[in-house]
């Protein structure tokens, strides 16, 4: 579409470039004129059926929104009069950078230009040890961290389109990455959780919270501060005797605090670790928390607390977590998530059924600051783009709340050109067996399908019988959708395709192996041996390397090596598991040893766990999934 932008001061034109470069416009003098003016709050697009049409527009942000409106109502033959005021003053994504997968700077500036029209207005860069810090040349050392001129640049640009970047760091656990150096590991209390008994502790936070201001404008930070499990259980410890872990925390904190307000950030942090001092299981979510006096009284009045919660459409759950988190003396924030971290494929569908009782429930309870957590647990397999659905969902509910399906559809259509349906059908993948509760449930029968070692079948109890016939399905699906997919996201297509079509013979192959075995069927063997084992292991090398296209498309190379690790073993392991059956075949070998073992189910006291034999929340972890050996 031809637009002719007018009124246009010299404060927008470069917002308004790259929001028309997103939507696919062409800035021309001889366009569908679209007049730009200020107004008090919100955005304001209005018209004839075939304009011209006048687009009102608080700030940058509103403005990028009603760029995002246009796209979708204008041209359209229908004159146009939409208002629009978000109900939240903060809606921000929160980038794993942190996992492996350091997003490439270009693509975080596309995917702040992207959700800019969508209607965001913040982003977080999650970044353990992925930052530069002057002095600190081991930090982040083989990481791929961002220099402090990559963070000015993708800063400043984020600014120009109205999205304030606000650094997300750790002042705590989490960073396992820098205590596996010797230049750090003496500052290791137990696991990735610092020693605070150390002055070297506070010296190398006070640099990393000064980079931070040296490379972000924003006066906000989040300074982490979640799941320090073990806190004072190791060598602090030994230093300073058994003290209570929240007492250390406490004092920890208020010292971070001091450095935050020395170089004017104001600090947020996950909520976690106050919670867990409120009840006898130490549990975040246990319903009998009680927030009493004393606790309420030891968090610094400068913290605001982010209510992190991603699982699940509880709406009691929800109300009640918030109405503990709003008895603290605190600003109160809520992170809400993209179900992005349990492998390649995306459970959009969990976290828009997630996210609609979510957002009401902060929207009841008058919460100002949303963020859309998108974690790259063991490895960041999941490309952020595939998470369209859920960043829409989050967007259309703060600026209109209009979350049926067909208004989500149209909104993710208008802004990125690709089929809500489809994305939202990237989870059908997992959608095996006796399963009936997509998108209530989160499960990931990918994972350990195509990991479990095909001798030890450690999960074979898991892999339903039409687990085969079910991935040559999606596959063929995925086909199809593929060639109506917008040029730009043909690449998820790619890497979801690869992974059924290695499932399609992947998934049960253990069991196939282990039923020809036990009926001494040696044909059968015979077939698996030569024919489906090298087939298997072909196709697992063609997903590496569409895999390998996806990452490089998104995130700077370091990281990659681990899949080249993990898919490495699993070829291995398929050739290795080919000799010994050859070795059988042959007489060689008086028997398969691994195969003689029963398959049993991974938890005994919930074999199929409902669904059908399908694995729910129990690991996530690739160490876990290929053996039950140490690694």
């Amino acid at each position: 579409m031809k637009i002719n932008f007018t009124n246009l001061s010299e404060d927008v034109r470069f917002a308004v470039s790259e929001g028309a470069r997103e939507l696919g416009f062409t800035l021309s003098a001889d366009g569908t004129e679209v007049r730009l003016d200020t107004i008090e709050e919100g955005v304001h697009l209005r018209g004839s059926a075939d304009g011209p049409y006048t687009l009102g527009y608080a700030n940058i942000s509103a403005l990028m929104r009603g760029l995002g409106l246009l796209s979708r109502y204008a041209g359209k033959g229908e004159a146009v009069d939409v208002r629009e005021t978000p109900s939240f003053d903060t809606l921000g994504p929160m980038v794993d950078c942190s996992r492996n997968a350091v997003m490439k700077p270009e693509c975080v500036k596309d995917f702040i230009r992207l959700t800019a029209v969508m209607g965001f207005n913040a982003m977080m860069l999650y970044t353990e040890d992925t930052y530069e810090v002057p002095g600190e040349p081991y930090f982040g050392h083989l990481r791929g961290r961002y220099t402090q001129a990559e963070l000015r640049d993708i800063d400043a640009y984020a600014a120009k389109l109205g999205v304030e970047l606000i650094p997300c760091i750790q002042t705590l656990a989490h960073l396992s990455a820098i205590l596996q150096w010797p230049a750090y590991g003496g500052l290791r209390d137990w696991d990735d959780i610092l020693d605070l008994a150390l002055p070297r502790t506070y010296e190398l936070l006070e640099n990393c919270i000064r980079s931070a201001r040296e490379s972000f404008r924003s006066k906000r930070i989040n300074i982490g501060m979640d799941e320090a499990y073990l806190l004072g259980r190791g060598h602090y410890l030994d230093k300073k005797g058994y003290r209570d872990s929240s007492e250390i925390m406490l004092e920890h904190l208020d010292k971070v605090v001091e450095l935050c307000k020395k170089y004017d950030f104001a600090p947020r942090m996950w909520s976690d670790m106050f919670f867990r001092m409120c009840n006898e299981s130490h549990e975040y979510y246990a319903e009998d928390s009680v927030i009493t006096e004393h606790v309420k009284s030891i968090v610094p009045p400068e913290i605001t607390l982010i209510y992190w919660d991603y699982y699940g459409d509880d709406r009691q759950k929800y109300d009640r977590m918030l109405d503990n988190h709003l008895k603290f003396n605190n600003p109160v924030a809520f992170a809400g998530g993209t179900s992005c971290w349990y492998g390649l494929v995306p459970l959009n569908r969990f976290s828009v059924n997630s996210a609609l009782v979510a957002m009401a429930a902060a929207r009841a309870h008058d919460i100002r600051e949303i963020y859309v957590t998108m974690w790259g647990d063991n490895g960041a397999q999941c490309s952020m783009f595939s998470t369209l659905p859920t960043l829409v969902c989050y967007a259309e509910n703060d600026w209109n709340g209009r979350t049926d399906e067909e208004n989500l559809s149209a909104a993710m259509k208008a802004v990125t050109g690709a089929s809500y349906e489809s994305f939202m059908d990237f989870e059908k993948l997992m959608d095996l067996g006796d399963r009936t509760n997509l998108g209530k449930t989160a499960l990931y029968p990918t994972r350990y399908m195509l990991y479990q070692d095909v001798l030890q079948g450690k999960f074979d109890c898991h892999v339903p019988d039409d687990a085969s016939a079910h991935f040559m399905s999606e596959a063929k699906r995925l086909v199809s959708e593929r060639e109506d997919a917008p040029e730009q996201y043909r690449y998820l297509y790619d890497s979801y395709i690869a992974l059924a079509r290695a499932l399609t013979l992947k998934a049960d192959l253990g069991k196939k192996l282990k039923a020809a075995y036990d009926a001494h069927d040696t044909k059968a063997l015979k077939e698996l041996c030569d024919d489906v084992l090298p087939e298997t292991a072909a196709r697992v090398r063609t997903l590496l390397r569409v895999f390998r296209t996806q990452w490089m498309k998104d995130n700077k190379p370091f990281g990659f090596e681990i899949h080249d690790i993990r898919f490495g073993g699993l070829m291995a392991r398929l050739e290795s598991a080919r000799e010994t059956v050859r070795a059988y075949l042959n007489g060689e070998i008086a028997r398969i040893e691994e195969l003689e073992e029963p398959r049993l189910p991974y938890d005994p006291d919930e074999p199929d766990n409902g669904h059908g034999g399908i694995l729910g929340n129990y690991l996530n972890l690739w160490a876990q999934m290929v053996t039950q050996n140490g690694i």
